[in-house]
């Protein structure tokens, strides 16, 4: 072979051999930035699922615990009314047994429930085989003026309640309510309402769920009454309307597949999504809590720990479908509620985006893998159309494909370590530029869902400051300078207040009405959070501005209580105790809305509580009247008043704090100053609790006269 011919094969091979070497380079390279890019996407992938997941089982475990909140708001605030109505009705009854003759001449006179209209009214009906006496009839003319009271607690509260009734224990049975089903063979003293309380005379009984005797589900809160000599002489009972009261609660779930429901104090079911469709079809209680779970006692076990722990959410399995739950205590009834959501519809979401990413990539790749194609046939064209001129080729094509490859990768990598900012500055018009350009774009996509997920996080901030800053507003309300008045040394003040959140719905305030005399006044308004705090400020403001206008505790309160009944719409209503100290005397003029009792301290140097009168609590129906009371505060002696904070307070065991040792606490050294006694309080409560949450708001004020001899000197 000629020489030449040698030389232009050698020229050829080494040409071809090496344009193919640096095609099988590049080649490499692609490919490589194709797995870069693939487990880039992986990554991200994975990252924003897992993101996604988190936030929406987060969004999800909030809103349960929010919409559980206020569904135990809703269904304890109705249970309180109806243990206020039971409560007032055995104190009213008690009064009657005590000085009959005071309300011998009664007007009111019930019909016998076989005669009785199907309308709102008082009826009475006598066991089966009791005999029929004058001292029967006379024990019934005494009862009957139980419709004074009866009547408007059914005309306010005519949703809420079914019934309203009182069984003797002579077998006397007096009812209000529009239902007239007489039943021959009723005896008043066998029912499970009248037996309950029996067994428990001191407290309201509740009973749960049951096909009463006219084949409705019912739930039935009772409380003994009692003669003078502490004989029980007869129970009051009031019959929840079970089906308008559990479909404000039941009806009300999360999302598309929320359900919601009640477990009674041994855990049976009490109400759920189809309890009313079960009574219909099997005109009776059928299902059960082992019914609709696979696990109970696990189930059980969680709950537990949900509503008595932490509060958190979690996972069980529901009639066959994995759900997200959370439980609450009922405060009035000691019941749990249990909302849920299906996982599915949490999770749904997450599916709809992956697809959406997976098929993005998809079209992605498969565009990329087509010009990737195009790209190695026009190397191999260009391989046979200038193998002559290989070498100015090959330098060329190594320097216009070869260096933007290698700059993109080191691009990607940067993106994987997460530097957004630093972009390919390829500029060509060829496929290596085109995936360049859209490698830039993703970039800015990702940065852009990175600042979107920082101004999420800020606004959650902002609102986290704005709360804050309400709970500052809230606390500078309130008096918090002690001593409040130092000129006054006939006496000694000081207050607490320690909200459930970070807003609260209970008050304090004492001011000066003139030179002698002081007003002290402890609320609680009914909720809690930002609407409690809210109605909070209205009622503080009102009844300030109508103490300063002079009046007994009694007026002040009932002139409160018509504004606050004006526009209320959201049906809040306000516990309070106002109390007037004539600081020359220590005579002390008191009335109460539905507060709790006050403790005081005599020259014995003993608390105890003063069991005074109540009146209908601020804003609960209008025209309340309250009655006004005095206590002598010896001099050195002290007042404690406090809201249901303190008492209610529950430990782990859900054993509550109690008025026992509140007192003892406050007895443990009664010489003490105020702040002390009242601080001895606090620590107990939170060395009672322990590691369990606070429930409710804990507010507590004490003032301790020394007399006028003190102030003059």
């Amino acid at each position: 072979m000629k020489i030449g011919k040698k030389l232009i094969i050698s020229m050829l091979a080494l040409t071809l051999g090496t344009m193919l070497l640096t095609y099988a380079g590049l080649y490499a390279i692609i490919t490589g930035l194709r797995e870069n890019i693939q487990k880039l996407y992986e990554n991200i992938r994975a990252d924003a699922e897992q993101t996604i997941e988190e936030g929406l089982y987060s969004q999800d475990s909030n809103s349960l615990g929010v919409l559980a909140d206020m569904q135990i708001e809703v269904t304890d605030s109705r249970l309180r009314i109806v243990s206020d109505a039971v409560r007032q009705s055995a104190e009213y009854a008690e009064k009657l047994y005590a000085s009959p003759a005071e309300y011998s001449d009664s007007s009111f006179s019930p019909v016998h429930l076989a005669e009785a209209p199907d309308t709102l009214s008082a009826r009475y009906m006598f066991s089966a085989g009791i005999e029929e006496t004058d001292e029967l009839h006379e024990e019934l003319k005494l009862i009957s003026n139980m419709e004074e009271l009866f009547a408007p607690i059914m005309k306010y509260n005519s949703r809420l309640l079914d019934n309203l009734y009182v069984g003797t224990a002579s077998g006397i049975f007096y009812q209000y309510t529009d239902n007239n089903v007489f039943l021959e063979n009723y005896v008043v003293t066998q029912r499970h309402w009248y037996t309950n309380s029996t067994s428990s005379p001191d407290e309201i009984m509740w009973k749960e769920t049951e096909i009463d005797s006219y084949g409705r589900p019912c739930i039935t809160a009772s409380l003994a009454v009692k003669d003078p000599e502490g004989n029980l002489v007869a129970v009051v009972a009031a019959d929840v309307n079970f089906e308008q009261m559990m479909s404000n609660v039941i009806g009300s779930g999360l999302g598309e597949t929320g359900t919601t429901f009640v477990l009674g104090a041994t855990r049976d079911l009490v109400a759920y999504s189809s309890f009313m469709k079960d009574v219909n079809e099997h005109n009776g209680l059928y299902n059960t809590f082992e019914d609709h779970f696979a696990d109970p006692e696990s189930v059980l076990k969680k709950i537990d720990a949900c509503a008595f722990g932490d509060g958190e959410a979690f996972q069980a399995e529901l009639d066959g479908k994995e759900i997200y739950m959370t439980a609450r205590v009922i405060p009035s009834t000691g019941w749990l509620l249990c909302t849920a959501i299906n996982a599915e519809e949490v999770t749904e979401p997450i599916g709809k985006v992956t697809a959406q990413s997976d098929q993005l990539f998809a079209d992605a790749r498969t565009e990329m893998t087509a010009e990737f194609k195009a790209l190695i046939l026009n190397a191999i064209l260009a391989i046979v159309a200038i193998a002559l001129t290989v070498a100015v080729i090959e330098y060329f094509i190594s320097r216009t494909i070869s260096k933007p490859i290698i700059k993109l990768t080191d691009t990607v990598k940067n993106t994987g370590e997460g530097d957004f900012d630093k972009k390919s500055d390829i500029d060509t018009r060829d496929e290596i530029g085109d995936l360049a350009r859209g490698f830039n774009k993703m970039q800015d996509d990702l940065k852009l869902y990175t600042e979107n997920l920082k101004s999420v996080t800020a606004e959650k901030e902002r609102i986290s400051a704005e709360l804050n800053v309400a709970t500052q507003i809230q606390a500078d309300m309130l008096p918090r300078i002690f001593p409040a008045f130092p000129q006054k040394k006939e006496i000694d003040l000081f207050a607490s207040m320690t909200p459930a959140k970070e807003v609260g719905g209970d008050f304090y305030d004492f001011f000066l009405i003139d030179d002698d005399h002081l007003a002290l006044v402890i609320a609680d308004v009914s909720g809690k959070g930002v609407p409690a705090a809210l109605f909070m400020v209205i009622s503080k403001t009102l009844i300030k501005n109508r103490a300063m206008r002079g009046g007994s505790p009694a007026q002040i309160l009932a002139d409160v209580n018509q504004q606050l009944c004006e526009g209320n719409d959201a049906d809040m209503f306000v516990t309070c105790w106002l109390g007037i100290c004539d600081l020359s005397t220590g005579v002390m003029t008191a009335a109460s809305a539905g507060h709790e009792f006050p403790a005081v301290c005599g020259s014995d140097r003993h608390f105890e509580l003063l069991k005074d009168k109540h009146g209908f609590v601020l804003a609960g129906m209008e025209k309340s009247r309250y009655r006004d009371y005095e206590i002598q505060i010896e001099r050195g002696g002290s007042i404690f008043v406090y809201t249901d904070g303190v008492p209610e307070a529950m430990n782990v065991n859900s054993e509550m704090f109690g008025t026992g040792r509140m007192l003892e606490s406050l007895n443990r050294n009664p010489d003490k100053k105020t702040d002390v006694f009242i601080r001895e309080v606090s620590s107990a409560v939170k060395e009672f609790t322990g590691e369990a949450p606070q429930f409710d708001d804990m507010t507590m004020v004490g003032m301790t006269w020394y007399g006028k001899e003190r102030g003059e000197a």
